[in-house]
């Protein structure tokens, strides 16, 4: 797979990612790529 995605986060999600790399919190990182990111690369390699 060569190919790049973009993907757009909101003031919300922004915040939430900064604060769980400024806490090093890697539960919440972990989740936040699950429940953020993977369902946003999941659309767009969907159509591909």
């Amino acid at each position: 797979m060569n190919q790049k995605v973009i993907v757009s986060l909101n003031s919300g999600e922004i915040s939430r990612l900064i604060r769980a790399i400024l806490d090093e919190d890697k539960e919440e990182a972990l989740l936040f790529l699950k429940e953020v990111l993977k369902p946003q690369v999941d659309q767009a390699t969907r159509n591909q």
